[in-house]
């Protein structure tokens, strides 16, 4: 009777091992499963995120707010993205570009000079240039540009900018090089198209500086700036031997189908050329 006992308790005993060992078998199974369903979800989750997210959107908002000089709305939204979304170089440099428009200069400085060891160092740079050249000093404009254009070599609005500037010093010959480099590699930017039509006015070529307004379709309103600022060099800077070699040395201009397109070559620039420019 013992042995029958006995062996009904072992016999139970293992059949309740085996149940447990179900279980625990079914648990992992499901752990499993829930973990890959939930691996699953989330691949999910990030293939339907849009391209941008909210933040990026925002700061896209304020860089063309800026772009069409609503400079003083552009500084409430990004006061608005900083409660928001936190602070990065790139916003801390739009709100000085932003300080600098809207004649708020002291403080601009100082929100450069901030950005000067970062990634925004180049931009920083370019806005320290602008800055000074608001200012009337000319040489310390052309050297924060020049420092811009170095850590940052290919973008044609510092070059067009330090064109601009030594132009505006009364060295032609030097605003030659930046110029051609600004007009190669931004030829449709209407900001480089003005300052090329400028040199070319400055360096004694009114009927290439009008043919260039002319093809760019340049507003009346656009014309009366650039002959004022003409008028403005030439009074404040004396005509110096290097403007007047300039003018066998001016840039061609070309149209083309797709919209105006400047085109120009190096020998035409260099002091040593004597080639005459033509218009195609």
């Amino acid at each position: 009777m013992k042995n029958r006992l006995h062996q009904g308790v072992f016999c139970a005993l293992i059949v309740l091992l085996s149940c447990n060992g179900c279980a625990s078998f079914n648990a992992s199974s499901n752990e499993y499963a829930m973990r890959n369903e939930e691996a699953s979800q989330r691949q999910q989750v990030e293939l339907d995120r849009p391209a941008l997210d909210n933040k990026q959107v925002y700061l896209d908002m304020i860089k063309k707010m800026q772009e069409r000089s609503l400079y003083f709305a552009s500084i409430a939204h990004i006061d608005s993205y900083q409660k928001t979304y936190g602070t990065s170089p790139e916003v801390q440099r739009l709100y000085a570009d932003a300080l600098r428009a809207t004649g708020q200069d002291d403080s601009a400085e100082k929100q450069y000079r901030a950005l000067l060891n970062g990634t925004e160092a180049a931009a920083a740079w370019h806005g320290l240039g602008l800055l000074e050249a608001q200012r009337g000093s000319s040489a310390k404009a052309i050297s924060n540009l020049r420092v811009s254009s170095r850590l940052d070599p290919t973008n044609a609005l510092v070059l067009s900018d330090l064109s601009y500037a030594l132009l505006a010093d009364g060295d032609n010959n030097a605003a030659r090089i930046p110029l051609m480099q600004a007009v190669e590699l931004a030829p449709g930017n209407r900001k480089v198209i003005s300052n090329l039509a400028l040199f070319f006015m400055l360096s004694g070529d009114e009927a290439k500086a009008e043919a260039l307004m002319k093809e760019a379709k340049m507003s009346s309103e656009v014309r009366a700036e650039i002959l004022k600022r003409q008028e403005s060099i030439t009074k404040g800077k004396p005509k110096s031997a290097s403007t007047q070699d300039a003018r066998s040395r001016i840039m061609p201009v070309v149209a083309s189908g797709s919209g105006m397109q400047l085109q120009l070559q190096m020998q035409l620039l260099s002091p040593q050329s004597g080639v005459s420019a033509r218009s195609e």
